[in-house]
């Protein structure tokens, strides 16, 4: 090698090294400022540990792509001198997608800078039909977008949820069977549709994600736990998702529940799914009332859903409540070995069943206390970011891939 091909080779890594560095400076005093609260240079300089010339030149660029914007002073901490202007970050300079993809329904949403939702919509999902639904979510974030009034060039990235096995690093659904999907390019589809970069997660470990980072309380460790048409967990441990080799961690769903039950939509007979979600739920209603139920629950003979279980169960009916805390203490059994094996500092219960029915919750909780150790209590709360969970979770990763964060977290 020839001494001017080492030293072109040695300026280019100084540059790519500046580069990097800079990058990183810039990730560091943007988590700051994505804090929402107003700052100085001078601490952000305190804060980052960056020099004040350092800090000076990113906020002049930061300023500049409108990502920051001054306003105005705070007080002066010496009698002369000029007091420091205050910068805070413009969360309505940027905009970001989330999709939910779900058995019923479809849920999409605009969210702003900071990742707060501003507007959503929704649309009836199509099971089987990758292609037909990346289009309905397409048209419903128009509409989403419009009422955000949010600027096409303004979307930075998307994030979608999907209630199956996802490989994080394709973004392919490798199969979602409440929705009939089998190895989708989910994240191929929804860039080329949107023009933005994608990233997509399993629903439960979005939500177990904006639990962790959106509701304020402080849990290092917790199982975000789904109740809905399917069952499922997400797993975060010392403030870090666990998505396991291929990101398929946390599928409690489809652990076995009793043996030679029921075909489940994974193939397999006998999971949590078809003893503790609410199909399950609706089937077990069914067979009591074939068992000479009573006349409440006999009054929905072919017809009953889990939504009328529920109801009448929190009503104090004595049939719905036995199929109620049937079905919740087989997901309170699924928890306790969760919680035997990971300790966390709390499980999380979201999703439909959970917010609809106290007695489904009542019967998880008893469930958990009798069968997990016998040892310091694990609480099992319930979410609180409401029904939004994913789409919020999904948000937090769209900002992360599209501005990556270098914060170093003790």
């Amino acid at each position: 090698m020839s001494t001017d091909e080492l030293l072109v080779r040695r300026a280019s890594g100084t540059k790519v090294a500046h580069h990097t560095m800079r990058e990183v400076n810039r990730s560091i005093v943007l988590d700051i400022l994505r804090e929402g609260r107003p700052v100085s240079r001078v601490e952000l300089s305190r804060r980052t540990g960056l020099s004040k010339p350092t800090v000076s030149s990113i906020i002049e660029d930061l300023v500049g792509g409108g990502l920051v914007r001054e306003m105005g002073t705070e007080v002066a901490t010496h009698r002369t001198g000029r007091p420091p202007s205050l910068l805070v970050y413009n969360e309505r300079a940027v905009a970001f997608a989330g999709i939910q993809f779900g058995v019923n329904t479809t849920h999409v949403a605009i969210a702003d800078g900071l990742g707060n939702l501003v507007a959503t919509s929704t649309t009836p999902a199509v099971h089987g039909d990758l292609d037909q639904s990346v289009r309905d979510a397409q048209k419903a974030l128009r509409e989403a977008t419009a009422s955000a009034g949010v600027k096409r060039d303004q979307l930075r990235g998307a994030g979608i949820a999907v209630p199956g096995l996802v490989d994080v690093d394709t973004g392919r659904c490798i199969v979602a069977p409440n929705i009939g999907w089998r190895d989708a390019p989910v994240r191929q589809r929804i860039e080329a549709a949107l023009r933005v970069p994608a990233v997509v997660a399993n629903s439960t470990h979005a939500a177990a994600i904006a639990e962790a980072r959106l509701s304020g309380a402080d849990h290092a460790s917790l199982v975000w736990v789904y109740a809905g048409s399917g069952i499922g967990a997400g797993i975060v441990i010392d403030r870090t998702l666990f998505t396991g080799a291929r990101g398929f961690a946390g599928e409690i769903g489809h652990a076995p529940a009793i043996d030679n039950g029921v075909r489940c939509s994974c193939g397999n007979r006998g999971c949590v799914e078809t003893m503790a979600g609410s199909t399950a739920i609706a089937r077990l209603a069914e067979e009591a009332i074939e068992r000479g139920a009573g006349a409440a629950l006999s009054a929905y003979r072919g017809q009953v859903t889990a939504d009328v279980v529920a109801r009448l169960a929190d009503a104090g009916n004595p049939d719905a409540l036995a199929v109620i805390g049937l079905a919740g203490d087989h997901l309170g059994r699924a928890i306790a070995y969760v919680i035997d094996l990971l300790s966390p500092t709390a499980i999380v219960l979201g999703g439909p069943l959970a917010m609809m029915s106290g007695a489904y919750v009542d019967a998880v909780r008893a469930s958990v206390a009798r069968h997990a150790l016998p040892v310091e209590p694990v609480p099992v709360q319930l979410t609180a970011l409401g029904p939004h969970a994913p789409l919020l979770g999904v948000v937090q990763l769209a900002m992360g891939r599209a501005t990556p964060s270098y914060r170093v977290v003790s």
